[in-house]
């Protein structure tokens, strides 16, 4: 018995270690499974990443491709907005050149019209020409009459001139020469020198202009009379004169610079 259980028990360990080896080998076979197993899958998934990479790549180079298409796109729609607007400036100023041809070929009607009527009353119009014509060869030939009546004319007025330039530079020669005024007479002086508190006036002229001791003058300015005065002493080119009491404002000498003395 104790033979047999034995051999029963070696019988029994070794189907246990045929099964375990069995076990192992089985095991190996796993082991080896799993390792194939986990190469493919570091390669699948060094396929995956290189594929995310290279779709992620993709990805952006169409997002870029899209956003470069989007670009064009709106750059052609502003494009064509823009030809839009010509082509709408282009049909308003077509519109105008017809508005404007249309004027035009009104005004060759009116022109025309105007052409007719002008070529009926064109003989009446050459007629008033010619008339005009005669007419102004006839004023022609009177200004050229009134021409010569007035270079007759300008050469007595000329002879008359120099007869009066004469007759004045006589009459001139005669006043200085003679020694005396006559009442009435006036004479203009400047640079009069006057003493208020004395009651006296300087004046640039003596003998030399007829003035003598005694003689009364009215002195003016501008037309206005300022005083009276009587010739007090006398030199050949100045004299002294008194101011006349109650005559004029003899202060508004002053005002003035030049004078004329009128002979009473």
């Amino acid at each position: 018995m104790a033979a047999w259980k034995a051999f029963s028990d070696n019988s029994e360990l070794n189907r246990l270690k045929d099964q375990l080896a069995g076990e192992n080998s089985r095991i190996a076979e796993l082991e080896k499974v799993i390792e194939e197993a986990s190469k493919k899958s570091e390669e699948t998934v060094d396929m995956l990443t290189q594929g995310i990479e290279r779709r992620k790549k993709d990805a952006e180079a169409a997002e870029i491709s899209l956003k470069n298409k989007k670009q064009q796109l709106e750059s052609q729609q502003g494009a064509l907005s823009l030809k839009e607007d010509e082509t709408e400036k282009v049909a308003l100023d077509i519109q105008e050149t017809r508005k404007e041809i249309a004027a035009v070929k009104k005004e060759i009607e009116h022109a025309r019209g105007r052409l007719g009527t002008l070529s009926t009353s064109l003989p009446a119009m050459e007629d008033r020409v010619s008339g005009l014509t005669a007419s102004i060869g006839n004023e022609e030939r009177r200004e050229l009459e009134r021409k010569q009546a007035l270079t007759t004319y300008e050469e007595i007025t000329n002879l008359y001139k120099q007869h009066f330039a004469l007759t004045l530079s006589e009459l001139q020669k005669y006043k200085y020469a003679r020694p005396w005024l006559e009442r009435g007479e006036k004479f203009s002086v400047t640079n009069i020198q006057y003493d208020f508190q004395a009651g006296f006036l300087g004046l640039p002229a003596g003998k030399d202009r007829g003035l003598e001791k005694g003689m009364i003058f009215a002195v003016r300015a501008n037309g206005r009379n300022i005083c009276r005065i009587k010739i007090h002493e006398v030199s050949p080119r100045n004299s002294v004169g008194m101011i006349i009491p109650l005559y004029g404002n003899p202060v508004d000498l002053r005002k003035y610079k030049s004078f004329d003395l009128i002979y009473l």
